[in-house]
């Protein structure tokens, strides 16, 4: 049987997501979990990249045009349950010729490895919802640094970045949407393997994650049982 043409294909791919994204966007099936049908697009999207990058190599721009090469990236980003995979991804973006690649994407594909991993962002192009139920960068290195890197890649100053995020937020969670969140988050970055659970952490009640971005900060008397998991995590070295 014939494939499609690579560039083609990933086009296709990265359009489906959108599509099917907005579905479940409007039917309300994205704000309580990572919908299963979600999930199931993103890993068969990413198992099929991986088959094009093994039959050609990485769908570089010289290879099949720049917006081709970003629909590669676009469907790496999406890849959250594999962190083995977007790992070799990350590595072998870095391997590449800085003409074969927008600098912008490996950023962004490091700052979201990192924010699953627990670690603090380079860039701060991964938001979360605060507590008060705003869009955020969740946590970053320090915000010098962060500018510098900022400036040097092409992306806006932060506070703008910020500033965008707010203005074209639609949803607004409330705390206690935020307190069952971050929970399941957890459960989701341990359930697949972005880390690790220390011996001395108890078993959660939550078992599947709402759509698992990094926790982001966490505070006042509501959140109390999860406060206390933070910062017995952060005691232990869990989150960094």
């Amino acid at each position: 049987m014939n494939r499609e043409n690579p560039a083609e294909e990933l086009l296709r791919m990265k359009q489906h997501d959108l599509e099917v994204r907005q579905r479940l966007l409007d039917a309300g099936k994205l704000q309580e979990g990572y919908a299963p049908e979600m999930e199931a697009v993103h890993l068969r999207h990413s198992r099929r990249l991986e088959e094009i990058l093994a039959e050609t190599g990485y769908p570089s721009i010289r290879k099949v045009g720049r917006e081709a090469s970003e629909a590669a990236w676009f469907l790496i980003q999406h890849s959250i349950s594999r962190p083995d995979f977007m790992r070799r991804m990350l590595a072998l973006l870095r391997s590449l010729p800085p003409e074969e690649i927008d600098a912008k994407q490996t950023a962004c594909l490091e700052d979201r490895i990192r924010m699953y991993e627990g670690k603090k962002q380079l860039y701060g192009t991964q938001f979360d919802w605060d507590e008060e139920g705003r869009l955020s960068p969740v946590p970053c290195d320090d915000l010098r640094r962060v500018a510098e890197r900022r400036e040097k890649l092409g992306f806006p100053p932060l506070e703008q970045q910020i500033d965008r995020m707010r203005r074209e937020q639609t949803f607004f969670p409330d705390r206690q949407w935020l307190r069952r969140h971050h929970a399941r988050a957890l459960a989701w970055l341990e359930k697949t393997g972005w880390r690790t659970r220390p011996a001395s952490l108890p078993e959660e009640e939550s078992s599947f994650p709402d759509f698992p971005p990094a926790p982001g900060k966490i505070s006042g008397k509501e959140t109390g049982k999860i406060k206390k998991r933070i910062a017995k995590m952060e005691k232990t070295g869990y989150t960094s």
